[in-house]
């Protein structure tokens, strides 16, 4: 308990020191560099939403940044909501009215400590950001097409989550590097997310080396 607790506290003060909440976001704009074409919303929120692409496209098949807000059909919000709701610590018998009486105020003072604050003995506190910083644009981006927060806070919410990744992270290798170890030490431990497997080293350098793949297509910077 002790040892969580220390990590827990490390990851508030690598966030706190950081400073991402002032990051001036518009001026550091990722510049395009591949044929990326269900990709097709400004450069800054296709960047944050490219941190969620592993997840995103093995749930939604191409993804979920080919419009400003996608409508899911009636099966793949049934089968995103019920994870979604477990992944901010939501009972999943809330109906949708409960679920956005109290979402949007969890979310503004808590996006943050997603996963980071469930960390048990022997995580990586380093893996275990990485992981937290793609699970959170895949899971801010999935509440809000399910209707459960408003797109202007959905937005802020995933441009102070790709502040955090930039900040914590030197470049797409780095952040990779460091989240399939998250990934291995989540799935290592009995847990599951919508993509439900470990990622080996091999898959990544594919990722990264893929002009079709955001994490090899957009500058880190």
């Amino acid at each position: 308990m002790i040892q969580i607790l220390v990590a827990g506290i490390g990851l508030w003060l690598v966030w706190q020191c950081v400073r991402a909440f002032r990051r001036q976001w518009g001026s550091q704009a990722p510049a395009r560099s591949g044929p990326l074409g269900h990709y097709l919303l400004r450069p800054e929120q296709n960047w944050a939403l490219a941190l969620a692409h592993p997840m995103a496209f093995h749930a939604l098949k191409d993804g979920f940044a080919d419009s400003a807000m996608p409508s899911p059909t009636t099966g793949l919000a049934a089968s995103l909501r019920p994870m979604a709701l477990h992944a901010f610590g939501l009972r999943t018998d809330l109906d949708d009215a409960q679920v956005r009486a109290q979402l949007p105020e969890r979310m503004r003072t808590r996006w943050w400590c997603l996963d980071v604050e469930r960390l048990q003995a022997g995580d990586d506190a380093r893996a275990a950001m990485a992981f937290a910083c793609v699970r959170a644009s895949f899971f801010v981006r999935t509440a809000a097409m399910l209707g459960w927060i408003s797109p202007e806070q959905q937005w802020q919410l995933l441009q102070l989550n790709a502040a955090r990744a930039r900040d914590c992270f030197g470049s797409w290798q780095a952040l990779g590097t460091a989240y399939i170890q998250g990934r291995a030490q989540w799935v290592a431990k009995g847990r599951s997310d919508a993509l439900g497997r470990s990622i080996s080293p091999e898959e990544l350098q594919h990722w990264l080396q893929d002009a079709s793949h955001p994490w090899g297509a957009y500058a880190w910077r």
